[in-house]
Formats: structure tokens, C-alpha cells, sequence
């Protein structure tokens, strides 16, 4: 995603696809679809976000954003609201904010399929 197009999406909150996965050890604990803060857009290094519950910081390159869509149901409180379809995986490990590439999914081989042998219609008397 380029730096101009992100750049309008200053001070948007915005939940992430996929969500951030917590941990507290090696315990994974439910996902909360949070908000964050779209804090700084800055064209050589990425955007900067933060989580409005945890107050963890993320930076992100602009490889690592696929896309931005609105989502306009939740500008009901005069703020603007979107996701971050991201190509990674953002874990919240403690204190400590990871950011991973997401495993690529396999292709699907599909089973060759056999056309099944053509029936005369009965006929009529």
C-alpha cells in the first residue's frame, strides 16, 4: 500500500485482519478486536499504530498492509473507523508487540473430476 494512500487514514481507528493474538507466556488467551491508532504515517519507515486499550505500539512497512476498507457503521462517536487488511501476523506477547509474516496457504489440488456417462431419456408410449 503507498505512503500518499495511508497517509489519509491519519488518526483513523482501525481493527486488524486478521486481529492481533495475545499470549501471556505461552498461554494464548482470546482475541479482543481492538482498536488502534493509525499515529504516524512516515514515508520511509511505515505506519505507526497503537493499540487504544493496551497502549502497545506497532510499526508497520507498507509491504505489510494489503489494504484499507471503511467501515462507516462505527462513525457514529464523530471518528473515523476502518480496517487494516494486514499480510502479517501482529502478536501481543506482554509488554512486547511481534510482528510475523503470515504462513501462505497451501493451493488446493482439486480431484479431477469424471463426467458421468450420458442416459437416453425414456421414451414415451
Amino acid at each position: 500500500m503507498t505512503p500518499s494512500k495511508l497517509a489519509k487514514y491519519f488518526h483513523h481507528r482501525v481493527r486488524l485482519r486478521p486481529p492481533a493474538r495475545r499470549f501471556r507466556g505461552l498461554t494464548e488467551l482470546r482475541i479482543m478486536d481492538d482498536d488502534w491508532l493509525v499515529q504516524e504515517v512516515e514515508a520511509r519507515l511505515g505506519v505507526r499504530i497503537r493499540n487504544t486499550r493496551t497502549d502497545q505500539v506497532a510499526m508497520l512497512g507498507f509491504d505489510q498492509i494489503r489494504d484499507y476498507a471503511p467501515d462507516p457503521k462505527r462513525e457514529f462517536d464523530g471518528l473515523r473507523h476502518g480496517f487494516l487488511e494486514l499480510k502479517v501476523q501482529v502478536f501481543l506477547r506482554g509488554p512486547d508487540v511481534v510482528i510475523e509474516p503470515q504462513p501462505r496457504a497451501r493451493p488446493v489440488k482439486r480431484a479431477a473430476t469424471v463426467a458421468a456417462p450420458a442416459t437416453a431419456a425414456p421414451k414415451k408410449k
